[in-house]
């Protein structure tokens, strides 16, 4: 009878601990990029969204990009981030460090984070396509606690650049 009680018992608490740990796994943000088009030489703005959050506090992230079609220029909070401190690493090409901080943590849906902004080669001459890559993803709450995060990216297409079109009288 007891062995039948403290199976029971560790039963329901396996049950609960599921029900307690389930919600916390679907909740997890996503952090992406969406699909862009851009033309060679032009200067293209990447932005970084996130679906939903609430209490962001902290990100680092580390992002990776084919500096044969990409030139990194800089990078701008948005009016969501605004209260956040941020840091870019672009030291090394072809990868980018992001550390965004604040004391309070700030909540939304669907917004951009941080909007990356980088210049295209004019030397391209045959379409291409390429991806940012987000290789490490870091959230924090205000709390100090991890948020639970996954990574979508988009391919971003580049055309090249338009002829510039001639137009000679003709007599």
């Amino acid at each position: 009878m007891q062995t039948k009680r403290a199976l029971i018992a560790g039963f329901l608490v396996t049950i609960g601990a599921i029900l307690l740990f389930l919600p916390a796994a679907a909740a997890a943000a996503q952090l992406s990029i969406p699909p862009l088009a851009t033309s060679a030489g032009k200067t293209v703005v990447v932005p970084l969204k996130i679906d939903a959050v609430d209490n962001l506090a902290g990100i680092k992230l580390t992002l990776q990009y084919d500096t044969s079609l990409l030139t990194f220029r800089h990078a701008s909070k948005t009016r969501e981030t605004s209260s956040l401190m941020h840091v870019v690493n672009a030291r090394k090409p072809g990868r980018l460090i992001v550390v965004m901080a604040g004391a309070v943590g700030i909540k939304g849906k669907d917004f951009a984070i941080l909007n990356l902004s980088f210049q295209v080669s004019p030397k391209i001459t045959a379409a291409k396509t390429t991806q940012l890559q987000i290789t490490e993803a870091q959230l924090m709450s205000d709390q100090l606690k991890t948020i639970p995060c996954t990574i979508s990216t988009a391919a971003m297409r580049i055309t090249p650049a338009a002829a510039p079109s001639s137009t000679a009288a003709t007599q």
